[in-house]
């Protein structure tokens, strides 16, 4: 397998189809200031089997350098184990002839794509990466929404539900980007995690990522809660943000707004909900393990692979 690196207008030409909007030369363009240069791959065996984009800062390669994960882009179809085996390698090689001394690769959950995944990670390790984080994804499938999911539910999560219903709450899908940002800023201060994206990377990001905003408000027009999603896959959207206000934590509208975002989606014939991790670093929250699980969400690995050139 030969690999090529190639400029970002040849990239789009070839692949057509990139994964994920992650993976566009768009995304990738617009976060190209957090590397020190930006990597565009193919992949060749006669025909061109793969494109990968990453990023390179310092002696370190990173596939994906400023999003939650990265993968191969098929650019043929029926592509063999072996080829994914031989891509890895061919990676491999050029980091060593370029100097690099780690490459990182964070790969999908598997419900992206079960055997395209599965064939990426199993070269990853047969190429001698290490299981790096082992995190707990959250994801709910829509198909199971239906006339019993409130049964369906665990008890605390339906009871915080109908709480919900008691205080006239409304949800709405919105433009005030604002609003919603606030919402979460206020959310991950108040339970201290990590907000990674500014207002500004928000509205950015819109422009490359189709966007959903929602806000859930009293009925005096107090905004509770906010959620931002990201339109990722044809039928699969990402929650990347949500939360509730701390004094707005009695009312529970945070699960007023999940069984609302999960009606909206079905009406609109997606498959999937990706909620994200639960973990930090392969750490659990584990209230927050309970939460995603308590509204119906499935889980899965997200596994992080790392490799040391010698």
């Amino acid at each position: 397998m030969e690999i090529k690196r190639v400029p970002k207008e040849e990239y789009k030409t070839i692949v057509i189809n990139p994964f994920s909007k992650f993976d566009t030369v768009e995304f990738v363009e617009l976060n190209r200031h957090k590397v020190d240069e930006v990597c565009y791959f193919i992949f060749n065996n006669g025909k061109n089997r793969f494109g990968l984009t990453g990023g390179i800062k310092g002696k370190t390669l990173k596939f994906p350098f400023s999003a939650t994960f990265s993968c191969l882009s098929e650019i043929t179809t029926e592509n063999r184990t072996i080829y994914y085996q031989e891509a890895v390698n061919s990676l491999l090689i050029w980091a060593e002839n370029n100097n690099i001394r780690t490459v990182e690769f964070n790969t999908p959950p598997l419900f992206y794509d079960i055997a395209h995944i599965t064939k990426l990670q199993n070269a990853l390790y047969n190429n001698g990466f290490k299981i790096k984080v082992c995190d707990i994804n959250f994801e709910y499938y829509l198909e199971e929404f239906n006339g019993d999911y409130l049964s369906n539910i665990h008890r605390n999560a339906r009871k915080n539900y109908n709480n919900a219903l008691k205080h006239n709450l409304i949800f709405q899908k919105t433009d005030d980007v604002e609003t919603v940002y606030n919402v979460i800023k206020i959310n991950r201060s108040h339970r201290g995690f990590p907000l990674w994206m500014s207002l500004e990377d928000v509205i950015k990001t819109s422009d490359i990522i189709e966007s959903d905003y929602f806000v859930v408000k009293s009925n005096d027009g107090i905004a509770y809660a906010s959620a931002l999603v990201h339109n990722l896959k044809e039928n699969i959207v990402r929650v990347v943000y949500w939360g509730n206000t701390p004094e707005s934590e009695e009312v529970r509208p945070i699960n007023f707004l999940s069984y609302n975002l999960l009606n909206y989606y079905k009406k609109l014939g997606k498959k999937v909900v990706d909620i994200g991790t639960a973990t930090l670093d392969s750490v659990p929250n584990y209230g927050l393990c309970d939460f995603k699980e308590s509204i119906g969400c499935k889980c899965s690995p997200k596994l992080s692979f790392e490799k040391e050139i010698k």
